[in-house]
């Protein structure tokens, strides 16, 4: 009993960095939560650049973040584990900026501060989690910290959203402005996100005094080929040169930046959409799914949804997982658009938010894993500013304009039109993952690396080939 105790201790902190980088991304949704109810709460203010204002400098902080990250692997020529470093930093600015919020009109100071921590955190935690967990723990680790962002997501709404309500209800038949309205609405969010902030903070410390007593490793991955490969200078290898160490091969065209941009693309796409679908679900009343005071149950049910990949991504592979799920997608949208033409059923609609929930984290990983590994915080800055960007295109094109046509609209051949496209978009996102995507489940990542370089075969001798297969062209021939 003692023996296996013994273990089981010694396995939790071996996964004690990963477990604390994922619950980092706690606050960054409760800060992009805000964003979202911000958004929509102060669209009348009419405040121009500012409502944006962040969202700038937090897209220009990921590429210097990622920037400086890239110089120091150049120098080093190796992985340099000092992402810890970044989310202390970061989880100093979460604490300064949540002070900001207690205030009035002092919540766009706290807003940029946040955004400086949250891209910080972005890069850093994505980077750290890509590298240092093990073939089997990568992509359940970075499901986790999407997870752990969509919870801090339902948090903030449900308390933005509960005190928003609370001022309509105090001033129902009267004529109250916006700046009545917002009043007082982000205390609550200012308390539990500096409670969040500190705690994180601390359990960070305590993370690089552990480190310092030799109790958890910070600086050695658990992926056991790209920990040698590291270590012994040959982690940034290029194709050619992998070719000439490799005996017995055979290659075919390099695919890794096609895969790369197509998913940068890609994911974006998706991600518009969930931006989307969430405010057309709030503020649309042809699809209203609750009154606005439950607004944060839409939340919670994707968080649900989300829980469930990490299910789905300990069996099942990245790909398998994102293309059953927008295949779900488009079975229930049809669903959907049948069932809300006919009656006043709801219940498809809050199977299409867990399934946004299902599919959040997928191409992400998928994105991260085909990447090269020397770029990877410049591909995840990359990935940042483009959620960045659609977020707010969708809001300013859409959402801020109450007389939009399109958005707002409640004719039924309208809404059906608007279901047609997001079908036919989740098909095609479906069919170029699943068609252009390796197989990356429980796959050490210079495997994976090999993969996407076009390199084949790599294990079998010479003499294992059927030089039937090599004549008929089943086996590409060498094709640099």
């Amino acid at each position: 009993m003692t023996n296996a105790w013994g273990k089981l201790v010694l396995k939790f902190f071996k996964y004690v960095p990963s477990y604390v980088v994922c619950l980092s991304f706690l606050p960054c949704g409760m800060v992009f939560g805000y964003t979202i109810c911000a958004f929509v709460a102060e669209r009348n203010l009419n405040a121009g650049l500012a409502n944006y204002g962040p969202l700038i400098l937090g897209a220009c902080w990921a590429v210097i973040s990622a920037m400086a990250m890239l110089a120091v692997k150049l120098v080093k020529k190796c992985i340099v584990y000092w992402q810890p470093y970044i989310l202390l930093a970061a989880g100093v600015f979460n604490l300064i900026a949540s002070c900001f919020y207690f205030a009035d009109g002092f919540d766009h100071v706290g807003a940029y501060i946040s955004y400086v921590a949250h891209s910080m955190t972005f890069v850093a935690g994505c980077s750290f989690l890509h590298t240092i967990s093990s073939k089997g723990g990568r992509s359940l680790m970075i499901s986790a910290s999407c997870s752990c962002y969509l919870l801090g997501m339902a948090t903030s709404v449900s308390l933005i959203v509960s005190a928003y309500s609370r001022n309509v209800v105090q001033m129902a038949g009267q004529s109250p402005t916006t700046a009545q309205l917002i009043d007082g609405i982000y205390v609550n969010f200012a308390g539990t996100y500096l409670s969040v902030a500190a705690v994180i903070l601390a359990v960070l410390v305590g993370l690089k005094v552990l480190h310092f007593l030799g109790t958890v490793d910070l600086v050695n991955s658990l992926d056991n080929e790209l920990r040698i490969a590291n270590s012994n200078g040959s982690i940034f290898e290029k194709r050619d040169e992998v070719i000439k160490r490799l005996q017995f091969f055979y290659v075919t065209k390099n695919q890794q930046w096609n895969v790369m941009l197509l998913l940068l693309f890609t994911e974006a796409v998706q991600h518009a959409l969930f931006i989307y679908f969430i405010y057309w679900f709030a503020l649309n009343p042809a699809v209203r799914l609750t009154s606005f005071s439950g607004i944060d149950g839409m939340f919670w049910v994707i968080f649900a949804g989300s829980l469930l990949a990490l299910i789905c991504q300990w069996f099942l592979s990245v790909k398998v997982t994102f293309v059953g799920s927008q295949v779900a997608l488009i079975f229930v949208t049809l669903l959907a658009m049948i069932l809300c033409n006919a009656t006043d059923s709801r219940w498809s609609l809050w199977l299409l938010l867990a399934l946004f929930g299902l599919s959040y984290s997928s191409q992400q990983i998928a994105l991260m894993e085909v990447t090269h590994l020397r770029f990877t915080e410049c591909i995840v800055a990359a990935s940042y500013i483009l959620k960045l960007l659609n977020t707010s295109i969708v809001f300013f094109y859409f959402v801020a304009d109450a007389k939009n046509s399109y958005f707002y609209s409640t004719e039924s051949s309208t809404l059906m039109a608007q279901g047609f496209v997001f079908m036919i978009i989740t098909a095609l996102l479906a069919l170029v993952v699943g068609m252009k995507v390796p197989r990356t489940h429980r796959t050490q990542l210079l495997d994976i690396q090999y993969e996407v370089y076009g390199i084949i075969f790599m294990k079998h001798q010479i003499e294992q080939l059927n030089v039937r297969w090599l004549n008929d062209g089943t086996i590409p021939t060498i094709s640099q």
